[in-house]
């Protein structure tokens, strides 16, 4: 036995040396490209939120300091002004983490340790990295001082966090709100630009195929056309123009004047082009006299949930921020990522959760390995890095079609029969399947996994 492991051993480092290393991310000489971690790099690289430590290389295993870290969020946040002075005895003004420190402290992210000391050229433990990005994310951790975790966190390792924690929110929130408006005058484009600047969605101008002129809009004249097509329910003004990838919005703000107490009609027809179904659509108003209405409009896309609508006229860009963080819309909820499954010509695809370990997991991909049958109802695979299970709901039950992370074992499980019985804050859910779930018990072998 010991010899054939001997053989076997050696065969296998023969075959390595005949394959070059994997090809470098590029520009940088120390992060392969098939590294889990290189998406994550390269993203940071692309947003100037961490550059390497020489023109060519990234050092992954280096650590980063506290001041370090400071000065990444701080540029991920746009590098906003500071104005408070230094109460901390080794952060002296004019230092080039000065105000990412000042700005660090004051948003309760990166404190220092009491008594005026900061240390800025502390190493950034595993521990006070999470606890950081948790703060980030609008969370209340708690220290537990974990041993394991107090060892100073990688540079790949910090890099993986921003992305999973920046990189998820651009990609998901920004490009899956739309912003559509008619707007005769300005007034309500004004509007709308301060919905989209709250929302971070797409803008979207619903053009009538033919402008109308100021004769058109003379509310006076019972014969001019804004005022024929009010009064005829029927009225479909034509629309120059067309959504793009309407399908992948889950949220759509919809904004436009009040003309005789009610929407354009040119707003019906807008709502006629589209199928609604499943998304949800928030409407918003201007008018120089008129409360606001949504009269006549829920009955034309039926199948979306219609949230509650305001006026806003002069509303200014914090006011209407507040309404619409208001709203309680979880845009990342509507717009959650999904990866597929593939082995051979079998796929299965899961629709994700918006959880920290969903996005851990999310920020690895591509992965290729092995899947491994366990017990009467699983199919496992162990991803190259342990997920970040910090506020994911955990389980003590799954259905047939669940992907969850087991923890203790580090591995993510895909149930193809029902599970009960199962302990608490061990189990933790990722998403679901929404397409070929009847096909996971026959998954063997190499699986690739994508993100969709």
């Amino acid at each position: 036995m010991k010899k054939r492991l001997l053989s076997l051993l050696l065969i296998l480092v023969l075959a390595l040396s005949l394959f070059p290393a994997a090809l470098a991310v590029s520009g940088i000489s120390d992060v392969p490209a098939d590294a889990a971690y290189a998406p994550a790099v390269e993203w940071c690289r692309e947003q100037g939120l961490m550059n390497g430590v020489s023109a060519d290389r990234f050092d992954p295993e280096g650590t980063l300091t506290r001041a370090m870290l400071a000065t990444v969020l701080y540029r991920a946040e746009g590098t906003p002004a500071v104005t408070d002075a230094s109460g901390y005895t080794d952060v002296s003004a004019g230092n080039w983490y000065t105000d990412a420190v000042l700005w660090a402290s004051g948003a309760d992210l990166l404190q220092g340790y009491g008594g005026g000391y900061f240390g800025p050229n502390d190493p950034v433990s595993v521990e006070m990295l999470d606890i950081v990005m948790a703060r980030y994310r609008g969370e209340l951790p708690t220290w537990a001082g974990d041993p394991a975790r107090a060892v100073p966190a990688t540079r790949a390792q910090v890099a993986v966090a921003l992305y999973e924690n920046l990189g998820w929110e651009e990609t998901t929130r920004g490009g899956k709100v739309l912003v559509a408006y008619f707007s005769a005058t300005g007034t309500t484009r004004g509007a709308a630009e301060r919905v989209q600047a709250a929302t971070g969605g797409d803008l979207f101008e619903i053009v009538p195929a033919v402008a109308y002129t100021s004769a058109d809009l003379d509310y006076n004249d019972s014969a001019s056309r804004s005022q024929m097509e009010q009064r005829d329910p029927a009225a479909r003004p034509a629309v120059s123009g067309a959504v793009e990838g309407m399908d992948g919005y889950g949220v759509v703000f919809l904004g436009y004047p009040i003309w005789n107490g009610r929407p354009p009609r040119i707003i019906s027809t807008f709502l006629e082009s589209y199928d609604f179904t499943g998304k949800t659509i928030v409407p918003f108003c201007t008018s120089g006299g008129s409360g606001f209405s949504d009269s006549g409009l829920h009955e034309l896309a039926s199948g979306a949930t219609w949230a509650e609508g305001r006026r806003l006229n002069s509303a200014s860009q914090d006011a209407v921020t507040q309404w619409v963080d208001g709203l309680q819309l979880s845009f990342k909820e509507e717009t959650t990522m999904k990866l597929t499954v593939t082995n051979g010509n079998t796929s299965v695809v899961f629709k994700l959760n918006d959880s920290p370990a969903a996005r851990s997991l999310a920020g690895q991909l591509p992965l290729t390995l092995d899947v491994r049958p366990f017990s009467f109802n699983e199919q496992t695979f162990y991803p190259p890095t342990a997920l970040d299970t910090t506020g994911t709901p955990d389980i003590t039950s799954a259905q047939a079609g669940t992907l969850a992370y087991y923890a203790p074992w580090r591995d993510v499980v895909m149930f193809y029969g029902s599970f009960s019985g199962g302990g608490r804050g061990v189990l933790f859910e990722l998403g679901q399947a929404v397409e070929g779930a009847d096909a996971i018990r026959e998954l063997s072998g190499t699986i690739t996994i994508t993100a969709k």
